[in-house]
Parts: structure tokens; sequence; C-alpha cells
């Protein structure tokens, strides 16, 4: 599915935006219970029945963006705000449902449209192996004790009046980890999640979200301490099309960021140590934490053939934190699973998103930028990590192997459970949670497509406009 920025994105970004800027600025606790009235008054309206309503929203977003969970109106945002500040990192489940921003979606999956036309030919009713739909009064009616959702009468409708309707939310979540509770609210059972993030995009109420760590993250570069940002080789593209990694970078160290490194240099570690780890049976990879998270849970025999190795941004942690045990460690990408990967390694862990909302609330402008020369500058191999395949290719740089692609959970599952039953064909299983690998991840930008093309042209090109 194409990434559109949608009113959503733009209203939590406006949300991200305005809590940075007080707290840069020393005005969260004095501001902040009046900036959901701000927030409407400047044009976050009209979207829900009632301003009180639209309000109740934004006091939630507000919450999470300070790294809380949304509680509802019993709790004062001042309060919230002082909890967070006394927080060194923001911890616990990182999706969280807005049960006041959940429309409470029909949960009925077949359901009789009005284009329905009253035939003569009743293909519907025909079609239904258990008798459970009926034309009354010149319109199907189904019978829903007894309809088995099978969606015969979905494709025997020559009119498409009949559909086959899921909840976004759950059509988005390939593991079945979102379901409807006793009150209709959207539940997450973190059984069975795996954190990829994709229904924080697929909700069109935006009732799906994620906890945020700017907070903790501005708190420290305000503190002057010693920040560094890993940032993933996803990241071209992200911030503009013409935006050059030494330009992001360059924004970084204005921000107040004292060092930053594109991990595709750990990437190709990972790449080098993952061919050489490669023994008798097959090797999957372990650098996309959502992907490994649902072989552990789902594939649990398959656990064996997870890579030992840890991902290139755990791996760079760990180098870094040998020679400097007290710096502010923070990854920045497009994952919301490494929000909960490596807690013990990094500080904070950001989106593209939330790092764009503190360069708008700095007003730091990337384009105008001149270019910050690069310590380290990975391989194309390193780089071409943050694409569906790119994994693969490193490997096989390294040592000629027969791999297989798995491309989103809906394929990674498809492809283990074939290997569960019948073993893999292959050396190595390339296994990417978001379609089209981290490019697809939630917390992009821009869409994968164009990031693609940004990536393409900086593995042509790697030295134009770096500094």
């Amino acid at each position: 599915m194409r990434r559109i920025t949608s009113e959503i994105d733009k209203i939590r970004r406006q949300v991200l935006t305005e809590v940075a800027r007080l707290a840069f600025e020393g005005r969260l606790l004095r501001e902040l219970e009046d900036l959901p009235y701000k927030l409407f008054d400047n044009g976050i309206k009209n979207y829900r029945c009632c301003q009180f309503k639209e309000r109740a929203v934004l006091r939630e977003r507000i919450r999470l963006s300070l790294g809380e969970n949304p509680v509802g109106d019993r709790e004062p945002l001042v309060k919230a705000a002082t909890q967070a500040l006394k927080r060194e990192k923001v911890e616990g489940p990182m999706l969280q449902v807005i049960d006041i921003a959940c429309d409470k979606c029909p949960i009925d999956s077949i359901l009789v449209t009005d284009a329905c036309r009253h035939c003569v030919a009743h293909n519907c009713e025909n079609a239904c192996p258990r008798d459970a739909i009926h034309v009354i009064n010149g319109k199907a009616v189904i019978e829903k004790d007894k309809c088995i959702e099978c969606g015969l009468c979905v494709g025997a409708c020559e009119f498409g009046a009949i559909l086959k309707i899921q909840r976004p939310c759950e059509r988005a979540c390939q593991v079945n980890a979102i379901s409807s509770g006793d009150d209709r609210h959207a539940t997450i059972d973190p059984a069975l999640c795996v954190n990829c993030g994709q229904c924080t995009i697929s909700c069109p109420f935006g009732a799906i979200s994620y906890k945020s760590e700017i907070l903790p993250l501005i708190l420290n570069l305000l503190d002057g301490r010693k920040v560094i940002a890993l940032v993933a080789p996803s990241a071209p593209g992200q911030f503009g099309r013409n935006i050059s990694m030494g330009q992001l970078f360059a924004g970084l160290k204005k921000l107040g960021f004292a060092q930053s490194l594109e991990l595709g240099f750990a990437a190709d570690e990972v790449a080098q140590r993952e061919a050489a780890e490669m023994g008798d049976s097959w090797l999957t990879n372990s650098c996309c934490p959502a992907y490994k998270d649902l072989v552990q849970k789902r594939y649990p025999t398959l656990k064996e053939h997870i890579s030992d190795l840890p991902s290139p941004m755990a791996l760079a942690a760990q180098k870094i934190r040998e020679s400097d045990p007290d710096a502010y460690l923070v990854f920045i990408g497009p994952c919301l699973a490494k929000k909960t990967e490596a807690p013990q390694l990094l500080d904070a862990v950001l989106t593209f998103e939330e790092l764009a909302c503190l360069f708008v609330a700095r007003d730091i402008n990337l384009s105008k930028l001149a270019p910050k020369k690069l310590e380290v500058r990975p391989s194309v191999y390193g780089r071409g990590f943050a694409a569906s395949g790119g994994v693969a290719r490193a490997v096989e740089n390294h040592k000629k192997v027969k791999v297989e692609r798995g491309d989103g959970l809906a394929e990674c599952q498809r492809i283990l459970t074939l290997a569960q039953k019948l073993g893999l064909d292959a050396d190595f299983l390339e296994g990417m949670a978001c379609p089209g690998g981290c490019l697809g991840g939630p917390g992009t930008l821009v869409d994968s497509t164009v990031s693609k093309r940004a990536l393409a042209l900086d593995l042509k090109q790697p030295d134009k406009k770096n500094g």
C-alpha cells in the first residue's frame, strides 16, 4: 500500500513539534495544559463530532509525545509532563491504542451495500452453502447466525454489492495481534504483537500510535551531554529529494548532537560475519527485530536458524559503549520495533518522523546547511541493507549462497510455514517485516518508492554532496 501523508500524520507531527518546541524553550510545564486548545484553534478541528472530543484526543496524543500512556481525561497534562521530566528513559509497550479516538469500527465482515439491485439471478443466494442469505423486500439480507463468512456471495454478486470487510487495523496486522474488545475498542495482544507498527499507519482514525522518546533526548541535549546519533541506512530521501547525508548530519550537529554515524558501516560487518557464520543448516538474519520476534513467537522450532549476531544498530552501540560508556546513544530510523530491541544498549530510539519534528521545532532548514563531512562512508552493500534484498546481497558479496527472501510479514510467514514443514531450499533467508524493507517502515516520511530511488542514487553517487 502506498504511504500517503494523511491528516493523521499531520496532526501527530504538529503535536510532536509543539511539545518539542515547549521543551526546548523551557515552557513545557507552564503552557502544556493550553496546548490542546492552541492546536485546535490553529486548525486541528472538524474531524470528529465536536470540539470537546477533538481536544480530548489531542490530550492523549500529547501524552504519547511525552512518552506517557494514554489514560483519558482523568489526569492533568502537567502531571504527565512532571512525571515525564523525571524519567530518564521511556519504557513499556510503545504501541498504544487511544480508546477515545477508536471509532469501534463495525466487525461484521460480510456486508450487503445499497448497490444491491434485486436482480433476477439471485447468485448470492444460490452461492451460499449455509442458506444464510435471502432476498427480502428487494434486497439481499444475511442471517448472521448462519453466515460462516466464506465470501462466496461476495464473488457471486455481479454488481459487487456485497463486500467482505475487515477493520483496517486488523487487516494491517499480519500476526493477528489486534482484535476488538468487549466494548469494540481495538486491543493489542502483546503476546502476539511483533511491534512492526503497520497498524499505526493503517487506522484511518489515528487510534493506534506510539510513545515518543523526544523528551528525554531534548533534556540531554539541553544538559550538554555527549549525544551520538546512529543513523539508519534508510535515511536518503527522507528529508527531501536533494538533502544529502552530509546535510542531515549538519542538521544533527546544529540540533546539538556531538557525533553522527551512518550505520551502514556496522551492516558491512554484520554481513561479513553472517557469511562466516553459515554452517550445514540454513541461516536467517537477525537485523529486523519485528521479523526476529515473529520467528521466536510463531515458529519457535526455527529459532536455532536465527543468526547469533546483533543487528547493525546493536553492534554499533556495543562498540561505542566500550570506548565511550557515558555517551547518550540515539538510533534514528524508520522502525518502531527498534524502540524495544536493545534498551540496555540504546538510550533512545527516534523515527525519522520524530527527528523531522525536532528540526521544525528548532527552525533548522536542512537545505540551507553546508554538508558535514562524513566520518565513515560504508560500502554500497552496507547502505543497501535498507531495501528489501539488501541484506541477502551483502551476504552474497562475501560468500556464494542460495538465498530466499521474505518481503513483508505475510510473505515471511508463508516461507517460514513451508520451512517448518518441508525445510528451506536455500542457504540464507532474508526476512523483512515491512514491505520494501526498512524503506517501508512506519516511521518514514515518504513513500518507499521515493526513498528507494533516493537510495539507488546515493549508492551510485556515494560521495556526491557529502562534504
